[in-house]
């Protein structure tokens, strides 16, 4: 088990196409996975004191997610992304444009350094801007893991490598397969990362260490999905927790083996299986994720919302 903090970004989805509400956001997203996975797992980040921000804390409070540090901003609205057909096509968009994320982020004092400082991984993300709040974390032992989604190009990789030593990327669908590896392999060969993931949907995932390249092709792909919502973040739940966790042990070999019994090449073939099969895992997380409804279920209908809270959705 390890401990894995996930500072960023809460929203609710709202379907107008389905009727539903459904509680997310990325940094939810990979809380609520690593829990099910039988990790600790706490979110920081803004969330608004409406009823959708509840909604979204109640969704947390039934997997044990840890909420001590999130701030419940006063009067503030908590960020809405919509799904809504228009002239036959289902188009995605953001309704108040990151809501308290954006207007009333997170700002780290001392005590927060230190809470992050037991926990053994950060997840962090692009569209939570917090960028520099995460220098804060910079050098204090504990590396992070930072989520471009489609975000990503040099300027930003740039930027993130100040304080990250993982990055993840969703590839873009305007590069060509080769661009994107390239964009891939610029973050670990140029800017020092430790590693550089990218997941391609139903084509898998890519994993670059300036090494080698690992691919993992996605389990059972064929058969259909219920929703696809956080396929990506549960993805890359498993496959962090599960490689952070093979890391931990691989400590605890190391400094209970005498003299030099391990070889570098020893830890290497450790390392290149653990990375193997912690990609195993994020299928199996995925996979999983793709039989439920929303992200990772706890949704609400249009009607139950108005029962409940008085407020209509049409």
């Amino acid at each position: 088990m390890i401990r894995i903090a996930c500072f960023g970004e809460s929203c609710v989805d709202i379907n107008y196409i389905d009727g539903m509400i459904m509680p997310g956001g990325n940094s939810v997203n990979v809380a609520v996975y690593s829990s099910m996975l039988g990790h600790e797992a706490a979110y920081i980040g803004s969330v608004g004191d409406d009823e959708f921000g509840k909604l979204v804390m109640d969704s947390m409070d039934k997997f044990g997610i840890d909420q001590s540090r999130i701030k419940v901003v006063k009067n503030g609205e908590t960020e809405r992304c919509c799904c809504k057909l228009i002239n036959g096509d289902r188009v995605l968009s953001m309704e108040n444009h990151g809501g308290v994320l954006y207007t009333d982020p997170v700002v780290l004092d001392e005590k927060d350094i230190e809470y992050f400082k037991s926990f053994d991984i950060i997840h962090a993300n692009y569209w939570a801007y917090l960028d520099k709040e995460l220098l804060k974390l910079k050098g204090i032992g504990v590396p992070i893991i930072y989520d471009f989604s489609q975000a990503g190009d040099e300027e930003k990789i740039a930027v993130a490598s100040e304080f990250s030593s993982y990055m993840l990327f969703s590839a873009k669908k305007e590069l060509t397969k080769e661009e994107n590896h390239e964009m891939m392999r610029m973050a670990v060969d140029k800017y020092h990362m430790q590693m550089s993931i990218m997941t391609f949907g139903t084509e898998g995932a890519y994993i670059y260490d300036g090494v080698k390249t690992y691919y993992k092709e996605p389990y059972n792909a064929e058969n259909n999905a219920v929703d696809t919502t956080g396929c990506g973040d549960s993805w890359i739940s498993g496959f962090i927790t599960e490689y952070t966790e093979c890391m931990k042990r691989l400590i605890i070999h190391r400094e209970t083996t005498y003299g030099d019994f391990l070889t570098e090449a020893n830890i290497s073939d450790y390392r290149e299986h653990a990375i193997e099969f912690a990609m195993c895992v994020g299928n199996m997380r995925a996979r999983a994720t793709t039989q439920i409804k929303g992200a990772f279920g706890c949704g609400m209908s249009f009607s139950e919302f108005y029962e409940k809270t008085g407020i209509r959705l049409q």
